[in-house]
């Protein structure tokens, strides 16, 4: 399983190098990303590495820690990766850790709201493409609340949920006794930043 899921990450890369062409965009980095070691390297033109390199940032912020480890290790004993897979992904632990913060708080988890789910994927999908970080005003003068994030793609969901939980106004979102529901969207800038936007509702 590992194999093949190392074949069809490398086959996203290269896929996606080829559907990109020549839509290079300038970096600010002084050295080109660092691709991950399984991935056929000498396919990719220079000058496309930063987009794939997005592209496999997204793919590894969908796959739990231990199923990204595992892929292209011959360290690792064999594991089934599907299975590691079925887990959850970044959304995933991003609800269990704000669930189980809250609970552990005296405050009830929140159930989903698929309208949020929606609206807050929509900002997302915004901010990313703008790079950017601003709240979507016209929600929360509707009277609900919004967290936001943006880290590397480095920071998973504990990672994420500790920035809001050591800022006070996001903790005081997560914290709230009064909201019963929420929605979350996940998206990615082409340079591989991770914005999330977490909705509550009373």
């Amino acid at each position: 399983m590992r194999t093949r899921l190392t074949a069809s990450l490398a086959t996203i890369a290269v896929t996606s190098a080829t559907l990109l062409g020549g839509a290079a965009t300038a970096s600010a980095q002084t050295a080109p990303p660092r691709l991950p070691s399984f991935i056929p390297q000498h396919l990719i033109p220079a000058h496309l590495v930063p987009q794939v390199d997005g592209l496999v940032s997204q793919v590894r912020a969908a796959l739990p820690p231990e199923a990204w480890a595992a892929v292209g290790s011959s360290e690792m004993a064999y594991q089934d990766i599907s299975a590691l897979a079925v887990g959850g992904g970044l959304r995933e632990g991003i609800v269990r850790e704000i669930d189980a913060y809250r609970v552990a708080h005296k405050r009830g988890a929140l159930a989903p709201n698929p309208d949020l789910d929606r609206e807050a994927q929509a900002w997302a999908d915004r901010l990313a493409a703008r790079d950017e970080v601003v709240h979507n005003t016209a929600l929360i003068g509707r009277g609900y609340g919004e967290n936001i994030v943006a880290a590397g793609t480095h920071c998973g969901a504990v990672c994420l949920v500790d920035l809001w939980k050591n800022s006070p106004g996001h903790n005081e979102n997560l914290l709230d006794p009064g909201y019963r529901s929420a929605g979350m969207g996940i998206a990615y800038s082409r340079g591989g930043k991770v914005f999330v936007v977490h909705n509550f509702a009373y």
